[in-house]
């Protein structure tokens, strides 16, 4: 890609100061996420988990049917196991959110290997970080400047937030039909 004639180095780096408890700041040199990150992350394996289905039943405990008299299903987004496969799941983002940040700080270096098993990868960095004494407060000031220097604030964050928005009006809907055993 050439602009105005010439190659752009469009890399670039910033300094952020993480705040300590103590009154004190760790120096980091953060980046941008790369173009496609998310992409990545789903072609390594890393997918958010899908809430269990159940039979939509009424006031009376009594399966809700279709015109069909099939059983309607609904997600259910309450379930403990699932929503602690999703808090593990951002969990697993933000860390890799964090190590791809600081991959040009020169400062900085992880003692976990690259593995082919992204699980087994993110679980090790985070026991790194929390070895470290890095914070969930800690993961969040960096993942946030991060997006701004992605560009994954402003106009991008309210189209995130304006899906999440229309996503929790929907989650009481009926998801999909199915044969009931009750």
């Amino acid at each position: 890609m050439k602009i105005s004639g010439h190659t752009p180095d469009l890399r670039y780096t910033r300094e952020f100061a993480l705040p300590r408890p103590d009154g004190s700041s760790l120096p980091l040199r953060l980046c941008p996420l790369p173009l496609g990150f998310q992409s990545s992350l789903r072609e390594r394996g890393l997918m958010p988990p899908s809430p269990p289905t159940k039979v939509a039943r009424d006031a009376g405990g009594r399966p809700v049917r279709d015109e069909q008299g099939l059983a309607v299903l609904t997600r259910d987004e309450r379930d403990s196991a699932y929503l602690n496969e999703l808090e593990r799941y951002h969990r697993r983002v933000a860390v890799l959110v964090v190590e791809a940040a600081l991959a040009q700080d020169p400062s900085l270096t992880f003692e976990s290997t690259i593995s082919d098993d992204i699980a087994a990868h993110t679980d090790a960095l985070y026991d790194e970080l929390v070895t470290a004494g890095f914070a969930a407060g800690d993961l969040t000031l960096i993942c946030d400047e991060v997006a701004r220097m992605s560009n994954l604030v402003d106009t991008h964050l309210e189209v995130a937030r304006s899906d999440f928005s229309r996503q929790e009006s929907t989650r009481a809907a009926p998801l999909e039909h199915g044969r009931s055993t009750t």
